[in-house]
């Protein structure tokens, strides 16, 4: 035995120069090695096989004698195979002769199989008998003694259409002996005992060499009748040499047997089975007329049995119905006059059950001059009840269609023609016959804006892409007028090809509907309109309080999205902890069918409290609340104007106190002097005290100023001109030059950039009242005081400083500086009133100030004040 070791084959540089072709297998019969000779006997590459079990590769491998010689090999025999293998290479084929050695694999693995194809260059011995049946057109083949195909002729391929390439196939792949089809087919025993020298006779069997592994690579799948003979040819010494196949192709003939038996069995089927009765009449001269032949269905037609009948045929006449025998007898005269065929319909009772039947026959003259009827009665009671039970529906869908107002059409589409019922032909205003015309006809009925519509659908239909259509169009009435129809249609009938041969359906008069539903439309899309862009909060809750429904204007006041909301009670996301139990409250009232009103707060998605109004509405259906109707009205514009109501009026009650106050101080001083200077006793000078009385007249006409300078930054709307800050700033300092120490105050004055717009009156009491502080409060003890006024202007907004260096204000005091008649400091005469109408007149004018302020340092007021200059344009 040959051995490998571990680093391969002892001699594998032999087995590559081998001029034989050598293959290993391994226990499982997978290659593992492949010569390159084997390549050109086998066809097969290297690198295609390796891996792969040998039986995958080619048939020839899986041949029984290779199979057996295998198994011997795995078990430590070697053996020489006398057959051959034949392997088709590059459109010629190769015969070899295989041997097969065991060999034990590497690393005691266990045992595989070397197998040497030795290359054979002679050919088939020719048989003896090969010319004597080369052209006979009786399908011949020729086997050796074991069962391979030395030869078949013509005819025999014929029979399968076998080519010369295929046949040559046959001759080098096939075995008759190990053909298991042929064991199936239970003919083996007889192609054995031919082989064993004895002649005999194959009988018909259904062969098909798909079936069989040796030929399924043919592609000849198709079954054969064949029948036919074997003939063994011995030597001298009585041993079979070779055996003769001789085969007959009877499928048309066993085809032809199987047709005739099936068609006299679906005969006998038919006959047996039949709601009828198959008769043989003769009608002899003047002779009484007979039964030649009648099916058992008399017995089950008539009560009588085919024997009775056919010994007196005056018995089935006896059956016919009093009412219908005379139209019998008449048909039947009519028939014999001129041998023409019968047809009759009629009664008969049987056993006091009447029964309707319909007769048919067809006259045949013979030779003699008699007359042969072959006929068929038929039951036809069913279809008689069928009719009668179709006319009484029919006439019920009549009533029904009037009724419900339908109209049925049917459409046929080779003919073109579209059929419309007789009270919808009459409703549109038209007589019934002008509606058995073309199609087309109805489709110039057909509203213009529609007809898309219309053509779209009856295309599917014609088609056949659709076996049902619905649409709505309007169709004009012969006075003109419009109507909505909804038109239902279904195929009833198709083609060979598919397509649409007949249809039917049904024409509803909907205008009315339609109108109430393009009301409804309408309706539903002002509710719409009114619940999106209502300037309120709605949603709309179900009987479980959910909510189902939202507009932007919830949206809007809440923040909350609809993903957010919609499917979630609303307690669970805007309702604080603290009012749930007023929400539930509402809920519950608004559901027992009461409007609920709620003024409370809501939480925004942000976490702040929205004050609102919320009324619950029910929405009612058969006295039960179904829904709430949920508004919310943001009141946070109402709460903050009575909060800054709130305001005003303290700040009223402030300034009356003050006024009256500021107002009686100066008043009972001037009174005072006026009481000393009537005193007789009085040696004061009067001048001093005309002096102070004009002094106190001033400070009431200053604060006075102040008041009316507040009242009409209140009032008054705010006027739009160019301002022109170097001259405001100038006519303030004018104005103000009755101040003491006015004069000593150094000005610096900076403005750039373009044209500024805003309220000249409101710009000017914001400097007036700023640089009248900076000059009260400017600070004694320092050598050079100064007021510093800078302008900065864009098309935007004006940046405006303004700079001290006076007495400054104490850090207690910077919160309260801006409240109405709130004074810092008492070092200086004032209303307490001045920077209170700054603040609020810069607000009025839509900007900002802020305030910067040390004490013993200065003052420094921050302004933003915006560009107003496009409102100036506009109205201009």
């Amino acid at each position: 035995m040959i051995q490998l070791g571990p680093d391969g084959l002892v001699i594998s540089e032999l087995f590559e120069a081998s001029v034989d072709g050598i293959f290993l297998l391994d226990d499982d019969c997978r290659v593992f090695s492949w010569n390159k000779k084997m390549k050109s006997l086998t066809g097969f590459d290297q690198d295609l096989v390796k891996g792969k079990h040998i039986f995958n590769l080619s048939g020839q491998f899986k041949r029984t004698f290779f199979i057996e010689a295998l198994k011997s090999a795995l078990n430590n025999e070697g053996s020489v195979l006398s057959e051959r293998l034949v392997f088709p290479v590059k459109g010629s084929f190769v015969y070899c002769q295989a041997s097969i050695s065991p060999f034990s694999l590497p690393y005691g693995e266990g045992i595989g199989c070397m197998v040497v194809l030795r290359q054979l260059n002679e050919s088939k011995k020719e048989s003896r008998f090969k010319p004597l049946v080369e052209e006979s057109p009786i399908a011949t083949a020729i086997y050796d003694r074991k069962g391979q195909p030395k030869y078949f002729n013509k005819a025999y391929g014929k029979i399968w259409g076998a080519s010369t390439k295929i046949s040559s196939y046959v001759l080098d792949s096939y075995n008759i002996l190990e053909d298991i089809q042929l064991v199936d087919l239970g003919i083996m025993p007889f192609i054995e005992k031919a082989f064993a020298g004895e002649t005999c006779e194959i009988p018909a069997v259904s062969y098909n060499p798909e079936k069989t592994p040796a030929l399924k690579n043919l592609g000849l799948d198709e079954y054969k009748f064949v029948k036919g003979h074997l003939f063994p040819i011995v030597n001298a010494e009585r041993q079979v040499e070779e055996v003769v196949l001789v085969l007959n192709d009877v499928t048309f003939q066993k085809q032809a047997e199987q047709i005739l038996s099936d068609t006299h069995a679906k005969f006998q089927k038919l006959t047996h089975g039949l709601p009828g009765v198959i008769y043989e009449y003769e009608e002899i001269g003047e002779n009484p007329h007979t039964f030649r032949y009648i099916s058992e269905g008399c017995q089950d037609m008539f009560g009588f049995s085919p024997e009775e009948i056919l010994a007196n045929s005056a018995l089935l006449e006896n059956r016919i119905h009093s009412e219908d025998i005379d139209s019998y007898r008449q048909s039947m005269r009519n028939s014999e006059f001129g041998a023409r065929n019968w047809a009759w319909q009629g009664r008969i009772v049987v056993n006091n059950v009447t029964k309707w039947i319909e007769g048919k026959s067809s006259p045949t003259k013979l030779n003699d001059g008699s007359i042969v009827r072959y006929g068929l009665l038929l039951d036809i009671t069913d279809k008689k009840e069928v009719e009668r039970q179709y006319k009484l529906t029919e006439e019920r869908l009549q009533l029904a269609l009037d009724g419900a107002d339908l109209g049925l059409w049917e459409w046929e589409h080779k003919k073109g023609k579209f059929l419309l019922n007789k009270s919808w032909a009459h409703k549109l205003g038209y007589d019934h016959s002008e509606f058995n015309k073309h199609f087309s006809k109805w489709e110039s009925l057909v509203h213009p804006e529609d007809l898309e519509v219309f053509n779209t659908k009856t295309e599917q239909f014609s088609l056949g892409t659709k076996e049902v259509v619905e649409f709505e169009y309007r169709m004009k009435t012969k006075s003109g007028e419009w109507v909505w129809v909804l038109d239902r249609g279904k195929v009833i009938e198709r083609t060979k090809t598919g397509k649409v041969k007949r249809a039917s359906g049904t024409i509803l008069d909907v205008n009315k509907s339609k109108i109430t539903q393009q009301l409804i439309k309408q309706n539903e899309q002002l509710f719409t309109q009114l619940f999106e862009n209502a300037p309120l909060g709605l949603v709309l809750l179900d009987d479980k309080h959910q909510v189902v429904q939202m507009n932007q204007g919830f949206v809007d006041m809440f923040g909350y999205t609809q993903e957010e909301v919609i499917g979630n009670q609303l307690n669970n996301i805007i309702v604080p902890d603290a009012s749930v139990q007023e929400s539930i409250d509402i809920n519950t009232l608004t559901s027992k069918g009461t409007v609920g009103i709620l003024e409370s707060h809501r939480l925004h998605k942000n976490g702040n409290m929205v004050p609102v109004i919320i009324y619950g509405v029910p929405i009612s259906y058969n006295e039960t609340t179904i829904g709430i109707y949920g508004i919310y009205v943001n009141i946070a514009e109402r709460v903050k104007a009575e909060k800054e109501l709130q305001i005003r009026n303290n700040e009223l009650d402030n300034f009356v106190y003050k006024v009256s106050h500021d107002l009686r101080a100066p008043l009972s001083s001037i009174l005072g002097l006026v009481h000393l200077a009537n005193h007789e006793q009085n040696e004061d000078d009067l001048k001093e005290y005309i002096a102070i009385i004009e002094n106190r007249v001033k400070q009431l006409d200053s604060f006075i100023n102040d008041v009316l300078s507040h009242s009409k930054n209140l009032k008054m709307d705010v006027k739009v001109d160019e301002i022109n800050f170097k001259e405001i700033i100038d006519n303030c300092y004018a104005e103000l030059s009755y101040l003491p120490h006015s004069q000593n105050v150094l000005r610096k004055i900076a403005i750039d950039g373009p044209a500024f717009y805003s309220d000249v009156w409101r710009i000017k009491e914001v400097f007036r009242n700023l640089i009248s502080n900076a000059i009260k409060y400017a600070d004694p003890e320092k050598d050079c005081s100064f007021i510093s006024l800078d302008i900065t202007i864009t098309e935007e907004q004006a940046t405006i400083r303004v700079e001290d260096n006076g007495i400054g204000i104490d850090d207690e005091s910077l919160p309260k500086i801006f409240e109405m008649f709130y004074r810092a400091t008492t070092k200086a005469e004032g209303s307490g009133i001045g920077l209170y109408i700054v603040k609020n007149a810069i607000e009025k004018l839509g900007g900002q100030v802020e305030l910067e302020s040390k004490a013993d340092e200065g003052t420094i007021f921050n302004i933003i004040l915006p560009n107003q200059c496009h409102n100036a344009e506009i109205k201009a």
